[in-house]
C-alpha cells in the first residue's frame, strides 16, 4: 500500500499572523475590578485555609480534654494567689521533666542569688523537697480560683450584663502573677464569659450602682486545670464559673459554663 502525502496549503505569512493575532485576542479578555476582587479574595481564602485548619485541629484537641464539674463545691477549689502555684500546675500537667535548676531560679531568689556553688548545691537539695510537693499537690488540686482585680465595665443594655476584663475572655491572654511571672495561666472557653450576663434587672441596677460609685467589687474565677502550652509556660484552664462579689463576699452575680 502505498501513502500520499496531502498537499500542502501555502498562506501568506501576513495572513498567518493575522489569524494568531485573532485567537489571541478570541482567548482573552479584560478583567473588571469585580474580576479582580474575586481574585484577591480567592489568594486570601486560599491562605486562611491552613491557619483555619489549624484551628479547627486545635479546636478538636480541646473538646478531648478532662473537664471540671461546675457544680463541684467552692469549697474545693484551691485558692491561686502566687505565680509559684501556677508552676506547680504547670509542671504538674505539662508531661516534661523536671528541670530543677531552672524551676528553682524562678522559685527562690535565695537560689538565683547564690553564687557559691556549694551553697547553691545545699539548697537545690532542699528546694528539690519543696518543689516536688507543690507538683504532688497541683496534680490532685486540678480545681483553682483566682481573683481578677480589674473589676466589671459599665452595663450594656443590648448584652444584658457587664463586661469582664479581656484577660479573662481574650483568645492567647493570660494572667500571671508578680512573684513569679514565668508561668502564666489562661482559659480555653473563655469566650463564654467576655460579658457576665445579670438579666435581673435589679440585680444589674444595684451592680452598676456600685460599679458607678467606684465601689470595691471582686471577680472571681473558678476554673478546672485542663493542659498546658509548653512553649509559652502557659496553664490552660476550663473557667466553670464567674462570680462577682462585694467588698464583704456577698454574691452579686454568678454566670456558669455552658
Amino acid at each position: 500500500m502505498s501513502h500520499h502525502a496531502l498537499p500542502t496549503v501555502r498562506r501568506p505569512l501576513a495572513a498567518l499572523l493575522a489569524l494568531a493575532l485573532l485567537a489571541g485576542l478570541a482567548g482573552c479578555k479584560d478583567k473588571t475590578p469585580a474580576d479582580a476582587g474575586a481574585g484577591a479574595a480567592s489568594n486570601l481564602a486560599d491562605a486562611a485555609k491552613p491557619a483555619a485548619m489549624e484551628e479547627k485541629a486545635k479546636e478538636a484537641a480541646r473538646a478531648q480534654l478532662p473537664k471540671g464539674d461546675p457544680a463541684t463545691p467552692a469549697g474545693n477549689y484551691l485558692d491561686v494567689d502566687s505565680g509559684n502555684q501556677i508552676m506547680f500546675a504547670y509542671l504538674s500537667i505539662a508531661g516534661m521533666p523536671i528541670d530543677y535548676n531552672e524551676v528553682a531560679g524562678s522559685y527562690s531568689r535565695d537560689y538565683m542569688a547564690t553564687s557559691d556553688e556549694f551553697k547553691k548545691s545545699d539548697l537545690l537539695k532542699a528546694l528539690k523537697v519543696k518543689i516536688d510537693a507543690g507538683v504532688a499537690q497541683a496534680a490532685q488540686q486540678r480545681y483553682v480560683k483566682l481573683e481578677v482585680a480589674d473589676s466589671v465595665g459599665k452595663y450594656e443594655f443590648d448584652k444584658k450584663g457587664f463586661p469582664l476584663d479581656s484577660s479573662v475572655w481574650e483568645k492567647g491572654a493570660y494572667r500571671y502573677f508578680n512573684d513569679n511571672s514565668g508561668y502564666k495561666i489562661g482559659f480555653n472557653n473563655g469566650a463564654q464569659f467576655r460579658y457576665l450576663n445579670v438579666p435581673d434587672e435589679d440585680k444589674a441596677r444595684l451592680i452598676e450602682g456600685l460599679r458607678s460609685k467606684y465601689a470595691t467589687m471582686r471577680t472571681v474565677v473558678y476554673g478546672y486545670v485542663q493542659d498546658a502550652d509548653v512553649s509559652k509556660k502557659v496553664v490552660q484552664a476550663q473557667i466553670l464559673k464567674i462570680e462577682l462579689t462585694d467588698k464583704n463576699g456577698n454574691i452579686l452575680a454568678t454566670q456558669t459554663a455552658q
